[in-house]
């Protein structure tokens, strides 16, 4: 203990009657002073150290009530499991996973759309929105030691963001527990089992949100024959009525018609291109176009010629746009539709592609009805056999002039544009296929190499509907808009009738067209021999690599035979007509 001071001493000066304080008091006064000082600021600094200790403590029970779930990260890799372990507990409201990457269901702010589009999108979660996302949901804290003012220390709970290598990891699995997700559809959708989806939300069966955009009655399971033959009737008799449909293209349409709809109910399979051909502006092209973003949402976009556009095109629209209709409208005149990026994309159910922001490849349902719209189009390349034709010949000089109030429904982009009449369009197609379904749903053998699960459906749909016997067969007619198939055609039909079973290299068919070249081998090829896209004659390496991919191919009734000379190392070949025998030794 310290013992209280001593009594000043006061010394008295004389003359003077005011005591004067001696050099030992002053001392003990100004001790005094200091003890009283220290004993202040030591009561000032409990007080202060416990008025931070009651903070701390309300602030962590505050944090605590937040009703946040707590997540305590304590080094990296905990940090990893932790999170990991709460994104697939379901913590991040929306999330799903798609084709092993998680995505979430959002509704931008201010977004214009369509009525007959959805507000939501799919986003694939990025380390930012992964980070955005834990902060709406979660308490994401660190410990740290606290220095109180009466030197003592105290534990505090510091809210942070989770590190972006940290956030990288944890979203670099593709293994998870959260529900899978094919995509967003805007109109009810057939399961696997044939049954319809018609209640809002995921559903955990078909894998897919529904969102309507349309105000629908419910479809029976089955569906009264009364309705059957009203929504008959109105497929032929109103919506289809007016259209100048050439050959099969009635049937064809109403076959990618319903294909959204078949899709699904046949476990995911491919549906191939649906190109609408007419022989002038004005004769309804665009109106099918309508028919079809109308009755399932998508997009109709101007034609993309160049094929790394289209491909970053495709991307975007596979990824975050809702619906089940992309249309790449009016291929422009001279352009031909041959792009490899189209073809191979209508041959995946999964397509994958790398964009900016995401790690590795993204991969994402091909979910889509790939339609093109144009004016005398061309088709090239793979997409003959990968696309359904639809033809209009309004057989007049300008079918725009055409009055509207002599078609069945008027105008007919008038009337689509009243959602109460797209769900009349939607429901009546809706009650067709479910009868179709509750009947047995009736195949016909259509084949149609990847695409034959989808024709060989759509075949016997049509023939129940009393629309058989007329579908697709008019593939054949594609070869007229193939402009590649023409010139392999022309080109082979003229080999034959120069070199019949002849067996000739690619220097002797380029020496052939020479007028300098050696007399047996001169031909008058007119303009029939195959050329570069400059128009000029391509040198024999060059006819060479046209030829590679074509051996054992039918082009226009012939088809090229390829003959491997294991001394010289080299190709010869021969065209053969179809139904003639295959010569010996060709490949």
């Amino acid at each position: 203990m310290t013992s209280a001071p001593k009594p000043r001493k006061l010394t008295v000066i004389p003359g003077d009657g005011e005591p004067v304080e001696s050099a030992t008091a002053r001392a003990n006064r100004e001790r005094q002073e200091r003890f009283a000082a220290k004993q202040a600021e030591k009561h000032e600094k409990a007080r202060l150290a416990e008025k931070r200790r009651q903070q701390i403590a309300d602030e962590r029970q505050a944090l605590l009530d937040s009703g946040l779930r707590p997540i305590e990260l304590i080094s990296d890799p905990a940090a990893i499991r932790d999170l990991t372990a709460a994104v697939d507990e379901g913590l991040l409201p929306e999330t799903y996973v798609r084709e092993g990457r998680v995505v979430v269901i959002e509704e931008p702010s201010g977004a214009e759309h369509e009525d007959d589009e959805t507000a939501k999108t799919v986003e694939i979660v990025t380390a930012d929105t992964f980070n955005r996302l834990m902060a709406q949901h979660a308490f994401v804290f660190e410990r740290r030691r606290e220095k109180l003012p009466d030197g003592s220390y105290d534990e505090t709970l510091i809210e942070v963001t989770p590190a972006a290598h940290v956030a990288r990891a944890v979203l670099d699995s593709r293994r998870w527990k959260l529900r899978p997700l094919k995509g967003i559809v805007t109109a009810p959708t057939f399961r696997s089992d044939g049954t319809l989806v018609q209640d809002p939300g995921y559903d955990e069966l078909a894998r897919v949100i529904y969102s309507p955009t349309l105000t629908l009655d419910r479809v029976a399971d089955i569906p009264a024959d009364r309705d059957v033959y009203q929504a008959k009737v109105f497929l032929f008799e109103s919506l289809l009525a007016d259209f100048p449909w050439v050959g099969p293209s009635r049937a064809n349409f109403i076959g990618a018609l319903v294909g959204p709809l078949l899709r699904a109910y046949l476990g995911d399979a491919l549906l191939p291109m649906l190109a609408v051909d007419a022989t002038s502006p004005g004769t309804g092209k665009s109106l099918l176009a309508s028919i079809l973003k109308g009755t399932y949402s998508g997009v109709i976009r101007p034609w993309v010629g160049k094929d790394e556009e289209l491909r970053k095109a495709i991307t975007s629209l596979l990824l975050d746009r809702g619906g089940q209709v992309v249309v790449l409208d009016n291929v422009g005149k001279g352009e031909s539709v041959d792009q490899p990026t189209l073809a191979a994309l209508l041959t995946m159910k999964v397509w994958s592609d790398r964009i900016l922001g995401v790690s590795g490849s993204v991969r994402v349902p091909n979910d889509r009805l790939w339609v093109v719209t144009g004016n005398s189009l061309s088709i090239g390349g793979d997409l003959g056999s990968r696309t359904v034709l639809v033809r209009l010949d309004a057989k007049q000089p300008d079918p725009s002039k055409r009055p509207s109030s002599g078609f069945a429904l008027g105008d007919l982009e008038e009337w689509l544009a009243a959602s109460s009449n797209r769900a009349i369009l939607l429901w009546h197609l809706l009650v067709l296929v479910r009868r179709w379904i509750a009947d047995g749903a009736p195949r016909v053998e259509t084949p149609m190499r990847t695409f034959t699960a989808w024709a060989s459906a759509a075949a016997g749909f049509l023939e129940w509907l009393g629309e058989g016997g007329q579908f697709l067969t008019n593939a054949a007619s594609l070869a007229e808009v193939d402009e590649e198939e023409a010139q392999y055609g022309a080109f082979y039909a003229k080999w034959w009738e120069l070199f019949p079973d002849r067996v000739v290299s690619c220097s002797e068919l380029i020496e052939s067209t020479m007028s300098d070249g050696a007399p047996e081998l001169r031909r008058n090829w007119g303009s029939a021999f195959i050329r570069r896209r400059d128009g000029s004659i391509p040198t024999a390496v060059g006819l060479g690599k046209f030829l590679t991919p074509e051996r054992g191919r039918f082009r226009g009734g012939y088809r090229l035979n390829g003959f491997w000379d294991t001394k010289s190392k080299t190709w010869s070949y021969s065209v053969t007509p179809q139904g003639c025998p295959i010569p010996e030794g060709a490949q």
